[in-house]
């Protein structure tokens, strides 16, 4: 992707750093595969059946990083909801700025729209989604992840901050 000097410029570096990280990221041609009922009872496997075929995370809150820990110095996250489907949520560096998006999951992508924190501007980015086989996931929820991130369980009241100001 080449960009002009005065589009440059504009940017700030946490913007670039959040441009380069997302465009860097490739899309992964996943194989939904289905849980079969005797795995699981018939409802849970509806459930995990369209969750896999939709490629998409249940609604909740979500946290991904670029590192295993969180809050790590130097290292991308994004804190995230889902709400049927539609997302909401920030990119963000500890102890920077960070940047606001929504979006949805289309095929086997997170399609995000990035507003820039200070001239409100959008751009569109794709992180593509990479869905466990049925075996992997031992017939729970599959822990569905984004490509070049890594799912964090704790959620910081900080995070959570950053999710409200986005939501």
């Amino acid at each position: 992707m080449l960009f002009n000097k005065s589009v440059l410029t504009l940017l700030t570096p946490l913007s670039l750093l959040s441009l380069s990280v997302i465009s860097g990221l490739g899309i992964l041609n996943s194989r939904p595969s289905l849980a079969s009922d005797r795995e699981i009872n018939r409802h849970q496997g509806e459930l995990f059946a369209q969750t896999i075929t939709n490629n998409k995370l249940p609604n909740g809150t979500y946290l991904y990083g670029s590192s295993h820990q969180p809050d790590e110095i130097g290292q991308e996250y994004m804190v995230f909801q889902v709400h049927q489907g539609e997302i909401k949520g920030a990119l963000y560096m500890p102890h920077s700025e960070f940047s606001c998006f929504t979006g949805k999951f289309e095929g086997n992508q997170m399609m995000m729209s990035v507003i820039h924190p200070y001239d409100g501007t959008r751009n569109d980015y794709s992180v593509a989604l990479q869905v466990p086989s049925t075996v992997a996931s031992n017939g729970q929820w599959p822990d569905i992840s984004l490509q070049g991130f890594y799912r964090l369980d704790d959620i910081s009241l900080s995070d959570q901050k950053i999710l409200d100001t986005c939501s």
